[in-house]
């Protein structure tokens, strides 16, 4: 699996845009303390959630991604503690975070963990691939497995014992250009 990441990322590229979940509900977000960026890619959310006043960490399972996020955070002028980990069969770190946010990753099994590592208070940001697979006619963008796409409901299935804040899962959004198209949005609140 990180052959595959790690190709991806082999040449350089520009930074993604921000997940919508973090750029349209930013007033939701703690403006400092601890976060964690789950599968984080190219760090394009770890860079603003540091640029919004957290200490974050970066987790994910290529090296060449990681490395591009270096340049990155050089680039921007911020520090993001990166760590190349395999997420689904190495033991996590023991550390607790204010704010989790995991963008177009799924892997069910992990949903138990990001609660646990969530502080009392804590946010989740999971903003990931539904099963819409056109809108209007047109095809939208998807992994192939079809493990990897979420059931309708199914964010809110997998994370109850948090507080829903905001949630997303749009159908028939009208438009393909639409940052949701095609994706299911959770904000929540772990209680304490």
């Amino acid at each position: 699996m990180p052959d595959h990441w790690n190709q991806r990322y082999s040449l350089a590229q520009d930074m993604p845009p921000v997940s919508y979940g973090l750029t349209h509900y930013q007033h939701l977000l703690p403006t400092n303390g601890t976060g964690l960026d789950l599968a984080c890619g190219l760090g394009q959310n770890s860079i603003f959630l540091t640029k919004h006043g957290l200490s974050m960490q970066a987790w994910d399972y290529s090296q060449v991604g990681l490395e591009q996020m270096s340049h990155h955070c050089t680039n921007q002028k911020v520090e993001v503690n990166q760590r190349c980990i395999d997420l689904t069969n190495a033991p996590w770190p023991d550390l607790k975070f204010d704010l989790i946010c995991v963008t177009a990753y799924l892997e069910r099994t992990l949903c138990p963990q990001i609660v646990d590592q969530l502080n009392p208070g804590g946010i989740l940001v999971y903003q990931t691939f539904n099963q819409v697979t056109e809108i209007a006619g047109k095809t939208l963008p998807k992994p192939k497995r079809p493990q990897l796409l979420l059931g309708k409901g199914e964010l809110l299935e997998l994370f109850t014992e948090l507080t829903p804040l905001i949630y997303h899962d749009e159908q028939q959004l009208a438009s393909i250009e639409h940052p949701l198209a095609g994706k299911a949005l959770l904000i929540s609140r772990k209680p304490g």
